[in-house]
């Protein structure tokens, strides 16, 4: 069975920057800039139900959801520090 990323007529989104956290009822959202949701932490304030149901505490979800809107901004950081290395590596060594 194909997913959508098999079909090269399927559209690549871009999920732009920047991506914010958003708490809904049990859960945190992160967004894109355009406000598509781009991934969901659930959580519980019942220790019974997180224990039954394998949720995270509200503390935890949001943590995660806060971990994951940053993946953009480290995509960029890292991009920065390769083209940096690269630079540096094309100017040769330095005496």
């Amino acid at each position: 069975m194909a997913d959508e990323t098999d079909d090269p007529t399927t559209p690549v989104r871009a999920f732009p920057p920047p991506w914010i956290v958003t708490e809904r009822t049990a859960g945190f959202c992160v967004e894109d800039a355009d406000g598509l949701a781009v991934a969901w932490t659930y959580f519980s304030d019942d220790a019974d139900q997180r224990a039954t149901a394998g949720l995270m505490s509200r503390a935890e979800a949001q943590r995660i959801a806060k971990a994951v809107a940053m993946v953009p901004e480290m995509r960029t950081i890292i991009r920065s520090l390769q083209d940096g290395l690269a630079e540096a590596d094309a100017d040769g060594p330095q005496a």
